[in-house]
């Protein structure tokens, strides 16, 4: 059975494009997820905080994901 399902997208982030075979990734991308069943909400919370530190760390603070959930499982 198939839904459609209204998708926020966050108004901060910028679409990764590709441009001449090139990917154009921006300093804010927006980045889809799915955080799944099971286990998956509180895996998904650990592994985004990690990430957004990560990346913080890297490009000292110039750079930011801005997470947008794809539903599966469950939520969809």
């Amino acid at each position: 059975m198939s839904e459609n399902f209204d998708y926020t997208i966050p108004t901060e982030g910028k679409k990764i494009t590709i441009k001449n075979d090139q990917l154009i990734i921006p300093d804010n991308p927006i980045i889809p997820f799915v955080e799944g069943d099971g286990i998956g909400p509180d895996i998904w919370h650990a592994t985004e905080m990690v990430i957004n530190a990560a990346v913080k760390k890297a490009f000292n603070g110039k750079r930011k994901i801005h997470w947008m959930e794809i539903y599966a499982g469950e939520k969809s």
